[in-house]
């Protein structure tokens, strides 16, 4: 039990703790007692299936490291006083820091139950007079959409799990609502970098976190360390068992993420492996959709496959009349292979963290595509 009276998992018991989603509870059972048998009863892993959808793996941190993590967001932010508000489920590292920076604040935590609910949420920080909290972009686009004012005691809340786009930013700070933009990853704990609370709104040229170092190679992919890396992976293979890959305490971790850095300032640009080829060239959905999401935040682009151009990008999202317009703004100036060649209305399936499921949207892809065809 922490000072703050908040119950870290891994506290528990000395075993590995292997935080896993409900659906994961048979495979988080299966990995503790396959990383025990590998003498590794002290560390806390975090299931994830990362950026590209991957079979379930882990990412294994020492309880010194994670210690560092949520001691480097406590220092950043001056966030040694004051309440924080979860509505992340502690299995998830976002969740999971939220409870360890409080424990070790000394603070408490006021947990939101059950399914995402905006006005929920609004209710549980202004009656519980939270200062700190977390959110992914989807909610933070909720609150927005719904109009929803912050009380006046919230100092910061940190959006993690992606990009919240600059206008929908500037509109959760008009309600109230102190949002900066993080950048970070599974395998750095959380944070490596995030804006300050006393900037504007902006989602370029982040402070790195005060225990990161980092680089980038010729190709300007990010690499990072520091003390609170990860220091192994357990991987999933085809036939359902295990792999352990150590990560040498000495090296750097290298990303998949290219970024801009600037002395101590981060600006994430894309994931490497998102660009595509069309008619020849190489494009990059997420620049697509970051233009699309101007006008309509709740947008996605993703590439398909196409038998004459190799691959081209769809337009998907609840409303067609809303992507149309902003499709017929885009496509006016963008070189050819940047085009939105078809649009898709449907629900953007989400992860139980509220961001997009990648691997859900391309089976309705699929599953629209093949309907077409049979017209």
């Amino acid at each position: 039990m922490s000072a703050s009276g908040t119950s870290l998992p891994w506290d528990r018991d000395n075993g590995p703790c292997v935080m896993a989603p409900p659906h994961l509870r048979d495979w988080g059972e299966r990995a503790a007692a396959f990383l025990s048998r590998q003498g590794m009863d002290r560390v806390v892993a975090f299931a994830t299936s990362g950026s590209s959808g991957s079979p379930p793996k882990a990412i294994l941190f020492t309880r010194r490291a994670l210690d560092a993590c949520a001691r480097g967001a406590l220092d950043h932010l001056h966030a040694e006083r004051g309440d924080w508000c979860c509505p992340l489920p502690v299995w998830h590292v976002g969740g999971a820091m939220i409870h360890l920076r409080a424990a070790l604040a000394g603070t408490a935590v006021h947990t939101l139950h059950g399914r995402w609910n905006p006005h929920a949420y609004a209710d549980l920080m202004k009656s519980s007079g939270a200062c700190w909290s977390s959110l992914v972009p989807t909610q933070v686009v909720d609150l927005v959409s719904h109009r929803l004012q912050a009380p006046a005691t919230a100092g910061c809340i940190i959006v993690g799990g992606g990009s919240l786009d600059l206008e929908t930013g500037r509109k959760a700070r008009a309600l109230g609502w102190p949002v900066v933009q993080s950048y970070g990853m599974t395998e750095s704990g959380s944070q490596l970098a995030t804006a300050l609370p006393g900037d504007p709104y902006h989602t370029d040229r982040l402070s790195l976190l005060p225990h990161w170092e980092a680089a980038t190679d010729e190709g300007g992919l990010l690499r990072f360390q520091g003390e609170g890396k990860l220091c192994a992976r357990l991987l999933t293979q085809p036939n359902g068992e295990f792999l352990l890959e150590r990560v040498d305490p000495r090296e750097w971790w290298q990303t998949r993420d290219l970024v801009r850095l600037e002395g101590r300032l981060l600006t994430f640009l894309r994931r490497a492996d998102r660009l595509v080829k069309v008619l020849g060239e190489l494009v990059d959905p997420e620049a697509v959709q970051d233009a699309l999401r101007r006008s309509v935040p709740e947008a996605v682009v993703e590439a398909v496959p196409h038998p004459r151009a190799g691959m081209e990008l769809v337009a998907c999202g609840p409303s067609a009349a809303l992507l149309e317009q902003a499709c017929r703004e885009w496509n006016a100036a963008a070189p050819g292979p940047q085009r939105i060649r078809s649009i898709m209305e449907l629900p953007i399936p989400l992860t139980v963290m509220g961001k997009l499921d990648r691997s859900r949207l391309q089976a309705l892809l699929r599953e629209q595509t093949e309907k077409r065809r049979e017209v």
